[in-house]
């Protein structure tokens, strides 16, 4: 069935965003600041040798924003949640300059700077700037600037993707499947994504990621979700943002491609992921009405979740148009980019980003013949993207 609905979900994507800031929180060691940096004395000493606490009044989670930091290779920076234990090491190795530091569980931690004995003959005033600036942190992610929704009333059917471990083959297609954490100009912003094809290529929504400057500052984290499904109260629920860590893909993503009017967006990690978390296609034919459905999403960048149901029994597609495919599953801001798959074939059927407004169904996804066949004509993905 043909329905006119494209020009209303156009008008969506350019509703408010909720604002999330950053707080300032302005402290610094070493690099010419007040407090000098502080090489330990002695050899042999594994206390900090600088700490400071940071409280965010009670939200769910703090990612340290850092302006400046050069460690030496073995000094490094622990943040430590003091609510879970849980900890993120910020190595000298491996992190430098500007940066978002991976998000911390919990409304408390504790950066700890843990440094090396200054070696013989050394000095406490290298000629290098050694140090580092915070300049404050998030605990808010800024929704996306579309409207997605919840389409059952006051009962939510999305579930902690590990509920779905009956069904082997959806379990095995959710692997594919990644939140994001986009920088955009400073403020945080989160989005769904999956990998694509057997070479490391990752799509998500143009109106998420539109530029390299955007690619180069997301982070890419798989299996953000609890391995349990939750069945009493006690066990892991996963309901919060960013709740759930997962593994976070270390590289910087190369973007290839992106398309406005059909809202989605190419860009190449590497082989490494497809080989942990396997890949999902793009069906050539696109999706047939009345198909019964699902939907592996990340909604408001909590863990990952799957529906497969509407208040009126088995998700369908319920109408298409030249653009998109109608549905109602249900999905909250921050699922954008995610993939509606067929659950007879388990092909990407439509490639979700958004709904009529933020509590008006369907929701709706861009047909998967045309993104295929866009990619097809420019040569970007390999052969394993299409089914």
């Amino acid at each position: 069935m043909q329905v006119p609905f494209h020009a209303v979900v156009l008008a969506t994507l350019v509703a408010v965003a909720t604002f999330a800031q950053v707080i300032p929180l302005a402290f610094s060691v070493g690099c010419d600041n007040s407090t000098s940096y502080p090489f330990q004395r002695e050899r042999g000493c594994f206390k900090p040798a600088f700490t400071r606490e940071i409280d965010n009044g009670g939200d769910p989670f703090i990612i340290v924003r850092f302006s400046a930091f050069n460690l030496p290779r073995n000094d490094y920076v622990l943040l430590r949640s003091l609510e879970t234990g849980a900890t993120v090491k910020l190595s000298g190795a491996e992190y430098h300059g500007a940066f978002d530091a991976p998000s911390i569980n919990g409304s408390r931690l504790r950066l700890e700077l843990y440094t090396r004995a200054i070696p013989a003959g050394g000095s406490s005033s290298p000629s290098t700037c050694t140090g580092f600036h915070v300049v404050g942190y998030t605990s808010v992610l800024q929704s996306p600037p579309t409207h997605e929704a919840v389409c059952g009333g006051n009962v939510e059917r999305t579930q902690e993707a590990a509920c779905f471990n009956h069904s082997p083959i959806m379990t095995a297609r959710s692997r594919a499947v990644a939140r994001l954490v986009i920088n955009k100009d400073g403020v945080l912003t989160g989005c769904t994504g999956f990998l694509l094809g057997n070479e490391g290529h990752f799509i998500t929504n143009n109106h998420c990621i539109a530029t390299q400057s955007h690619a180069s500052k997301t982070r890419f984290e798989f299996m953000a979700q609890t391995m349990t499904c939750p069945t009493k109260i006690g066990d892991t629920v996963c309901d919060k943002q960013l709740a759930c860590p997962g593994d976070v893909w270390r590289g910087t993503a190369t973007f290839l491609y992106t398309n406005e009017k059909l809202d989605y967006t190419i860009v190449l990690l590497d082989r490494s992921v497809v080989a942990r978390y396997s890949y999902l296609k793009l069906r050539l034919a696109g999706p047939i009405v009345g198909e019964p459905i699902y939907s592996v999403q990340h909604p408001q960048a909590w863990g990952k979740r799957i529906t497969d149901k509407t208040a009126w029994g088995k998700a369908t597609i319920q109408s298409t148009n030249s653009l998109e495919a109608s549905y109602l599953l249900d999905t909250r801001p921050m699922a954008s980019g995610s993939p509606v798959l067929s659950t007879t074939d388990h092909s990407v059927v439509a490639l979700h980003h958004g709904s009529l407004t933020q509590t008006t169904c369907p929701n709706f996804g861009i047909k998967s013949d045309l993104i295929a066949n866009d990619l097809e004509s420019l040569g970007l993905v390999p052969d394993t993207a299409f089914s």
